[in-house]
């Protein structure tokens, strides 16, 4: 299913059939609700595989890979590359799964070692593992510590995501049996929305 077809069916929920020109919830709305409602979905799988299994863990058909990302050095022995989006907030480091860098004769390197913050207060204190990258995601970037010089690698990352969300034609990457509750989400939000009084008076004053 890609995001148009989602974005056109929930719009057609809301309005009880085809939707207008002129219609006030664009098609560019519903899809800035939708990486919350992939969230929201990623989240509740996390909740219900500890439930079931006592496991923590995200399904793999909530992960994307995104490849070819360039990497820039930040400052000494440390460099950094942006991610598609923020990571959602799962478990400890479950929002970016791997992580790998590709030289520029396609070699691609082992996975990364994620660090967690709490790894970053004491981790130059012990012995460096041999042939391993350490890296940790902060905001909507990942910082790779490392002595060599990777100005001539490029990056590329599997995370919790649904997919390219500014191509509306971009497979939505969400298993079927969680596209109800996105689809509950992002109508409690655009009915909240479609249910507010309407100011036609320009007197300069906010109708309540």
């Amino acid at each position: 299913m890609t995001r148009r077809f989602f974005i056109e069916r929930t719009l057609r929920q809301i309005y009880g059939g085809y939707v207008t020109d002129d219609s006030e919830i664009t098609v560019n709305l519903v899809n800035t609700w939708l990486n919350d409602a992939i969230g929201q979905a990623a989240r509740i799988n996390y909740s219900e595989n500890i439930k079931i299994d006592a496991i923590s863990f995200v399904n793999n058909s909530f992960y994307t890979t995104y490849k070819g990302i360039s990497v820039s050095e930040d400052e000494k022995n440390l460099w950094k590359f942006p991610l598609p989006h923020i990571p959602y907030g799962l478990g400890t480091d479950l929002g970016v799964g791997t992580v790998e860098l590709k030289d520029e004769k396609n070699n691609v390197t082992h996975p990364l070692i994620p660090l967690t913050q709490n790894q970053r207060t004491y981790y130059k204190s012990m012995r460096p593992i041999p042939n391993k990258f350490l890296y940790y995601s902060e905001s909507a970037y990942i910082y790779i510590v490392s002595t060599l010089l990777l100005n001539g690698y490029t990056a590329q990352v599997t995370m919790v995501s649904g997919g390219n969300p500014s191509d509306l034609d971009s497979v939505l990457n969400v298993p079927d049996d969680y596209m109800p509750i996105m689809v509950e989400y992002i109508k409690q939000q655009l009915l909240l929305e479609k249910a507010q009084p309407q100011d036609t008076a320009n007197d300069g004053a906010d109708k309540a």
